[in-house]
């Protein structure tokens, strides 16, 4: 049902854009665009009864998205989403006031000193003895 109403409010919005955007304003509209302007529209319902069906149709089309908005309002308070949310499951379980959990803190050992042929000959490298005088 909930689906159904959201259809027809997809629907009636944009059947009130089209109505909206086809009203002629003072610059001529969406209307002028397609004859509009004493065209074959007027020569239908008269040049009167444009005007009026449109206002009449954007009226209508109001009303249903007020009524369609009120009802999707009204059903999605009481629709069950299935979950009520992370903190009504955590409070669900007693988890509130616990403290949290923590992973033990691996320390990394010690590395040994590097060993080489530099290191075990006894000079420091900042002394410079292999370097020109």
């Amino acid at each position: 049902m909930y689906t159904l109403f959201v259809i027809i409010h997809v629907l009636v919005s944009l059947v009130l854009c089209v109505v909206v955007l086809l009203q002629s304003g003072k610059g001529g509209g969406l209307a002028g665009a397609f004859g509009g302007g004493g065209g074959a529209p007027q020569q239908m319902l008269g040049s009167r009864g444009m005007t009026t069906l449109l206002h009449k149709v954007t009226i209508w089309c109001g009303v249903g998205f007020m009524v369609t908005s009120l009802v999707l309002f009204m059903m999605s308070g009481t629709r069950t989403t299935g979950s009520g949310g992370v903190l009504e499951d955590a409070q669900q379980r007693g988890e509130f006031g616990q403290p949290a959990p923590t992973a033990p803190i691996e320390v990394p050992a010690e590395t040994p000193p590097p060993t080489g042929g530099d290191a075990d000959s006894g000079q420091d490298e900042t002394s410079g003895g292999g370097g020109i005088d």
